[in-house]
């Protein structure tokens, strides 16, 4: 009884200590926030829907990283060094990722092959986390820091040690698309940093830091303040008018209150969070592109400069975590951190279900819409092929599967755990049954 009391004590007096600081910073912070850049007129004119920059008709390859710290981030690494053995990674067109994926969405954005020769020792083994807290807890640093925003701060720590002051403009241009995901919490949206949601907001993507982007899809609530962008008016003449006549699911609905942007008035500010609360597998954003063409697949694969596709196939990276087997052996009930952490996993495994549910039934539908059409002359049919290949730790075995299931969510794992990891995602994915079968189809 006397150990259970020192253990709740502990973690009792570890929270308070985390808390107070948070607080403290809450309540002082006074200092506006540093904004997004509004767009010049005759720059926004000149844009156009950003077509992937090396389209591919036979196979259209998507990736998405999902959220989970420094274990999401060694697990989507791990996957793209298996894709660069298979000499598949040039076929990647699209990257959507969410909070800890992020970070190597963005820097494999930047910088391509390079990150597999700095990235493991710029972020991957980096005590990034302990650095971070460091400061936070440094009662020498509250009063900068009240003032400063911690989100402002960490940004520019990732600024300055990660991604090198880059803004979207300085992505590759051989790069695939990056769509890095948060979440507004003035909307309750999923937000993704790309151009045609900047040109929504009248801003301009190409000058945004990138680095503020990562931060704002990790911010963790509470831990971290929201990045606030500005929702410029000035376009507002350019946008499209909502088509009323569509029949609107219920993802269509949340997808086309991303539209509640054009109210400039009442939606001035956009208060982002981690992209894992609206969706932690970065699967949504691109469902929702769909929506925007009007649940017409073809359509998009035409503005996409791929009309001819003839494989769609999506690489889905899910690092969730699993409940702490613990919680349940304990008379007392758990601190803070672990029933938090055991509520956030408990969300996220259950929409995660629902996500990748509807992505298969998406597919079925998409496959119907672009055969009609192909297919209208059955000895020539230019059919379309879809593979949805979903990566997680459960399909590892057992003994393997739990080490990284109970792994902590942070920004800080050790080397030989990091090393881990990678290794998982290339094992993974080299013995995924649904990718074994692309690769037999695409002759490989």
């Amino acid at each position: 009884m006397i150990y259970q009391l020192r253990v709740f004590l502990k973690s009792f007096i570890k929270s308070i200590f985390l808390i107070v600081p948070i607080l403290f910073f809450s309540a002082c912070a006074s200092k506006k926030p540093i904004l997004n850049e509004p767009i010049t007129k005759e720059k926004f004119e000149k844009l156009k829907v950003d077509k992937l920059l090396n389209p591919k008709d036979d196979l259209s390859l998507i990736l998405t990283f999902s959220g989970g710290g420094t274990r999401a981030a060694s697990l989507s690494y791990g996957v793209l060094k298996e894709l660069k053995n298979l000499n598949l990674l040039d076929e990647v067109d699209v990257i959507s990722s969410v909070s800890g994926g992020s970070f190597t969405s963005a820097y494999y954005g930047l910088y391509g092959d390079e990150i597999f020769e700095d990235f493991e020792d710029k972020f991957l083994k980096k005590p990034i986390q302990t650095t971070l807290i460091d400061t936070f807890l440094n009662p020498f640093n509250w009063f900068y820091l009240s003032f400063s925003g911690r989100s402002d701060y960490v940004a520019d720590y990732y600024e300055e040690e990660i991604f090198g002051k880059k803004t979207f403009k300085d992505l590759r241009k051989d790069s695939p698309k990056i769509i890095i995901n948060a979440t507004d919490i003035s909307t309750g949206n999923p937000f993704a940093f790309s151009p045609e949601n900047f040109r929504r907001i009248c801003s301009d993507w190409e000058v945004y830091p990138i680095g503020r982007a990562v931060t704002a899809s990790s911010a963790i609530p509470i831990l971290f303040s929201p990045i606030t962008l500005k929702n410029y008016k000035g376009c507002s003449d350019f946008k499209v008018e909502d088509k009323k006549d569509i029949e609107l699911s219920y993802n269509d609905e949340q997808s086309l209150g991303i539209r509640k942007y054009y109210d400039k008035e009442n939606y001035e500010y956009l208060h982002l969070v981690d992209g894992g609360i609206a969706d932690n597998l970065g699967i949504r954003s691109l469902l929702y592109i769909v929506t925007e063409h009007d649940n017409n697949f073809l359509k998009v694969l035409e503005e996409f400069g791929i009309p001819n596709s003839k494989r769609v196939a999506l690489i889905v990276v899910n690092a969730a975590d699993t409940l702490n087997p613990k919680i349940a052996k304990e008379e007392l009930p758990p601190d803070i951190s672990t029933t938090m952490g055991a509520v956030s996993t408990i969300q996220l495994t259950r929409y995660n279900s629902d996500t990748l549910d509807l992505m298969k039934y998406n597919f079925n539908i998409w496959k119907k819409q672009v055969d009609k059409v192909r297919c209208k002359d059955k000895e020539d049919c230019n059919s379309i092929e879809f593979y949805l290949i979903e990566l997680n730790f459960k399909q590892l075995p057992k003994k393997e599967a739990k080490k990284f299931l109970l792994t902590q969510t942070s920004l800080e794992l050790s080397p030989k755990r990091v090393d881990e990891i990678i290794l998982a995602g290339q094992k993974l994915l080299k013995e995924s049954k649904e990718f074994q079968k692309l690769l037999k189809d695409l002759g490989r």
